[in-house]
């Protein structure tokens, strides 16, 4: 049996307990459950019927009522009654029954009614009733969840899954409540405090943890720098943000439940800021250097095609993501930059809004000509050939910029008159007297 859990539970994972392939077969094609226990093998899945009763119309819906349960029950106790000892069909029979009769208990202990919604721990719970083929897992008790026979609920926020039964011992809160609340990723590449900081126990339910038994082995998470219990810690593997934004280390490491779902949840959401946390990364990345730099140029454009009619219809969900003026980066654009996805897509997008602004006469209409050469060609300020001033908003040809030694004349212009219309403190008679009394009726 321990064997048979150890490789079919995530709570026993890649941990020291696991079995081989082969005893694991050997022993769970040997033994027989008559409890509600979860077996290794994959022909006991609870969407496995075998053939012999396939016709008996044994399986219920999951919102079945509390008399349908009862019914199932007895028929499911005479087939049991029938079927040859030590059989394949008992076997399946007897957990069916067993787990039948879970949620019979689970319909008398709500006076035979189901919550649909629960809410808890800022988790908001709905029952599932279109479950897929796929085995879920209940994230607090670490246990299969049958389907068929088993209600179970996930949340809609963050995604935790669980049994109907452990819907109200759950200490976990929500990674939705948890990210809105911070805002942000956590930046610190894995801030370890140490075991003894947590007392011994488990940063989320509180399980005492110890090296010497290996069932309840305390396992780091590389992200919160916590150490969980193996209910709360599945092994789960995922690319670390502070990894990634100090040293571009896209290796996934192991991460406990509630970061994973924090991570999964804020994946595609701008929380980091490269330019503030570590600016020198542009300076080794060529292609985040280079997206950053397009990212300044559509914020230009931004300002073009949102003036426009037509322009607005340009502006597709990654414009409105890359153009904010934020500049904040989220770790799905991270990794499409590291893939070199994102570079295609930008350069597909930047030339058709380039091509949009000056071909539009609305557009074009409120480009610049440069200050010193004064020919006819128009500029933009996402041109790479033109220099914008940052005082004024002139715009220059970079050879003109540079051949009047990087010195705007708009400015030096507008300096001059203000020279000229200033008046002297001598022009100015300080010894003139007014008697208010006149002005006053």
């Amino acid at each position: 049996m321990a064997a048979a859990l150890a490789n079919d539970s995530p709570r026993y994972r890649n941990s020291l307990i696991c079995c081989s392939p082969r005893s694991v077969d050997v022993t769970s094609r040997s033994s027989s459950s008559t409890s509600g226990c979860v077996s290794a093998d994959e022909s006991c899945d609870s969407n496995y019927i075998p053939k012999s009763i396939a016709n008996k119309k044994l399986k219920i819906h999951s919102s079945a009522t509390k008399e349908e349960l009862e019914k199932a029950i007895n028929q499911c106790k005479e087939l049991v009654l029938n079927s040859p000892q030590c059989s394949d069909e008992r076997k399946w029979l007897v957990r069916y029954l067993v787990e039948l009769r879970l949620r019979l208990e689970d319909l008398k202990d709500n006076d035979g009614q189901l919550r649909p919604r629960v809410a808890i721990k800022g988790h908001h719970f709905e029952q599932q009733i279109n479950t897929s083929n796929r085995k879920q897992y209940c994230d607090h008790c670490s246990g299969v969840i049958w389907s068929i026979v088993q209600s179970s609920y996930v949340c809609t926020d963050c995604g935790y899954v669980c049994h109907y039964k452990c819907v109200d011992d759950i200490c976990r809160v929500c990674a939705h409540v948890v990210m809105t609340e911070r805002g942000q990723f956590e930046m610190s590449i894995c801030p370890e405090k140490g075991l003894a900081s947590q007392d011994y126990k488990c940063a989320e339910c509180g399980t005492v943890l110890t090296f010497k038994d290996t069932w309840n082995e305390p396992r780091l998470c590389d992200y919160t720098g916590m150490y969980f219990c193996a209910t709360c810690h599945w092994n789960d593997l995922s690319a670390i943000p502070a990894r990634v934004v100090h040293n571009w280390d896209w290796d996934k490491r192991y991460i406990s439940r509630l970061a994973y779902q924090m991570l999964n949840l804020s994946w595609s959401r701008p929380y980091i800021d490269v330019e503030n946390i570590n600016s020198r990364l542009f300076n080794f990345i060529a292609e985040l250097e280079w997206v950053h730099k397009m990212r300044k140029d559509l914020e230009w454009m931004r300002r073009y095609l949102c003036a426009c009619a037509e322009g607005s219809t340009l502006l597709s969900p990654l414009f409105v993501q890359l153009g904010d003026v934020n500049k904040k980066y989220s770790m799905a654009h991270l990794q499409a930059i590291n893939d070199g996805s994102l570079e295609t897509q930008l350069t597909e997008l930047t030339e058709i809004c380039r091509a949009h602004i000056t071909n539009c006469a609305l557009c074009s209409g409120k480009g610049y000509l440069c200050e010193v050469c004064g020919n006819n060609e128009i500029l933009y300020p996402f041109d790479s050939g033109a220099i914008l001033c940052n005082k004024c908003n002139s715009m220059f040809h970079r050879s003109c910029w540079l051949r009047k030694g990087q010195a705007c004349l708009k400015c030096l212009r507008l300096d001059n008159r203000k020279k000229d219309t200033v008046q002297s403190p001598d022009d100015v008679d300080t010894h003139l007297e007014y008697d208010i009394d006149k002005f006053v009726e």
